[in-house]
């Protein structure tokens, strides 16, 4: 548990709470929740104390772990009623920001992949409809699903690792001209969630929305380092510690216009 977010999972299960009951708690949207306990954004300071209190723990503990995590002695009685937190999640009509998870997506045309309504942005982000992914052993925001594309059977398993965790999605902005335009589609592939090869990727700094970047690992590097690369040449190359990075997919195949 050696994040805020795992710390919020763990005390959360072991009150006997559902993401949905602490989202109706704060009246904020599920998705938030599923954010703080993933790798996503964690959750505004003045909520702290309230969540700590809501999940029989410390600030002290949730923010930094630091004395003893929640244990079942110490669960106090709350006028919130668990519900059932393995149900696959379907959206509410009047859900703010609706959305499926990716795992749980059932295409209307057999063997289709989803298009996100979020547009990787290649210099600056976009914000749609909010959907949760899971990437690893966390998740991601993402967006409402818009289309679906049927890419052929062969093509799709050359391109991609795992055909179940491959999503489309628009490319926003020019950092990433001449190869990847506004309006460009790309297939991203979710499984590739570590910086194994040099290439394109799905990326964010943990804050921000996803971009497309390049990756180039710099050799011999301890820690172990990458360039952040734009193909556009007035964008300056950036350098990071490749564990500072949130590699959430890679760019595995263009399907758009030209």
């Amino acid at each position: 548990m050696d994040t805020i977010g795992t710390r919020i999972k763990f005390a959360r299960k072991l009150r006997g709470l559902t993401q949905e009951d602490v989202a109706k708690h704060f009246g904020i949207n599920r998705v938030s929740v599923a954010q703080w306990e993933g790798r996503g954004n964690s959750p505004e300071p003045d909520k702290i104390p309230e969540l700590a209190r809501m999940l029989s723990t410390t600030s002290d503990w949730l923010i930094k772990g630091i004395g003893k995590p929640p244990a079942d002695d110490d669960i106090k009685e709350l006028s919130v009623q668990p519900l059932d937190d393995e149900a696959p999640w379907a959206p509410s009509p009047d859900a703010d920001g609706e959305g499926y998870e990716r795992d749980h997506f059932v295409p209307a045309i057999p063997g289709a992949i989803p298009e996100l309504d979020a547009k990787a942005g290649a210099g600056e982000g976009a914000v749609g409809e909010v959907m949760v992914i899971p990437v690893g052993n966390g998740t991601i925001s993402a967006h409402k699903i818009v289309d679906e594309w049927r890419i052929p059977p062969a093509y799709l398993r050359e391109a991609v690792s795992n055909p179940d965790k491959a999503i489309v999605l628009g490319v926003q902005g020019d950092s990433m001209v001449p190869n990847y335009a506004p309006g460009d589609k790309v297939i991203i592939d979710l499984s590739e969630h570590e910086l194994r090869a040099d290439g394109v990727y799905l990326i964010s700094d943990g804050y921000s929305e996803p971009q497309i970047k390049r990756l180039q690992r710099i050799m011999f590097a301890v820690p172990p380092r990458c360039k952040i690369i734009s193909d556009n040449p007035t964008y300056e190359a950036q350098e990071v510690d490749v564990d500072a990075l949130r590699i959430l997919g890679k760019v595995a195949a263009y399907v758009g216009r030209r």
